[in-house]
């Protein structure tokens, strides 16, 4: 499919007629008309089928329209990048990161940016670290922030700061002078822990599956911060990271799980691609705030 075959495509499937299309892309309906039946003629089979007035998507339509969508994704970010270079502005800044980075460490981050380059547009999405690998990998960002090693050939890894897992509990004043806790002793009692499809709940499942443990009972969620926010509503202690746990409030305690389980967080960027500036200064901002955490 040509580009202009994509653009009809997607103007119809989005308005339903050819008349719509034609009126979103500012074009005449004939050209719309004849641009849709070049298309179904080169691909070799239907696009839409015709009722009434309205232009149906076939089955083979719903099939291509959602890697259609990132074409024209692509193709509205290609635009937008190029008004900013005619106005002279800054390039877009697309950060992906994990949910639970992006509650503290991603906003303290963003304020020793915003001082290097106070007018860049940026723009944040929230992904598990596995589809952060993949879609930097694709170049759907400028840089992740995952937590641990994603080995990919598309990637470029750089370490940002190693933490460790701790035990959240709620406040006890008259209790509070140990700062450590055993796995052993908590993997008895319910606890809110990460899913195992998350590198930290997986980490976290390996260290008591060798001790011969097992947990009883408990809630499982997909990001630490949930986790955290459980425990401090009262559904039990839980199990995160040293990051998430900063942003703690003053109803939770934390000790250090031992035996220690390091927990890597890591920057990504695509590989073959000259890393800009302003990735390289948000990387050092990162690793600087969780230094002093």
């Amino acid at each position: 499919m040509k580009l202009k075959h994509i653009e009809v495509f997607n103007a119809i499937m989005i308005t339903g007629t050819a008349s719509a299309a034609a009126e979103l892309l500012y074009v005449s309906q004939s050209a719309v008309t004849q641009t849709l039946q070049h298309a179904e003629l080169q691909l070799g089979y239907q696009l839409f089928s015709r009722q009434r007035n309205r232009l149906v998507p076939t089955s083979e339509a719903h099939a291509l329209y959602p890697e259609v969508q990132k074409v024209m994704l692509q193709i509205e970010s290609v635009k937008r990048l190029a008004q900013a270079l005619k106005g002279g502005q800054e390039m877009q800044l697309r950060v992906l990161i994990v949910p639970s980075l992006a509650v503290k460490v991603l906003p303290a981050a963003l304020s020793v940016f915003r001082k290097k380059f106070p007018k860049m547009s940026i723009s944040i999405r929230t992904l598990h670290s596995n589809e952060i690998a993949k879609a930097i990998a694709l170049q759907e960002g400028d840089v992740g922030v995952v937590y641990g090693s994603q080995p990919h050939p598309g990637l470029i890894e750089e370490r940002i700061a190693v933490g460790n897992l701790v035990y959240l509990t709620q406040a006890d004043k008259k209790n509070n002078r140990n700062k450590t806790v055993f796995l052993e002793d908590v993997i008895h009692r319910p606890f809110i822990r990460i899913d195992e499809r998350d590198p930290l709940g997986a980490l976290l499942a390996t260290q008591w599956s060798r001790m011969g443990y097992a947990p009883q009972g408990g809630i499982t969620v997909q990001t630490h911060h949930i986790a955290m926010v459980l425990a401090e509503e009262g559904f039990g202690p839980a199990i995160v990271d040293s990051f998430t746990a900063s942003a703690l409030g003053e109803n939770l305690d934390s000790k250090v799980l031992l035996p220690e389980v390091p927990v890597e967080i890591c920057a990504l960027i695509p590989q073959g691609v000259r890393s800009a500036n302003p990735v390289a200064y948000f990387i050092e901002a990162i690793k600087g705030v969780t230094a002093a955490l």
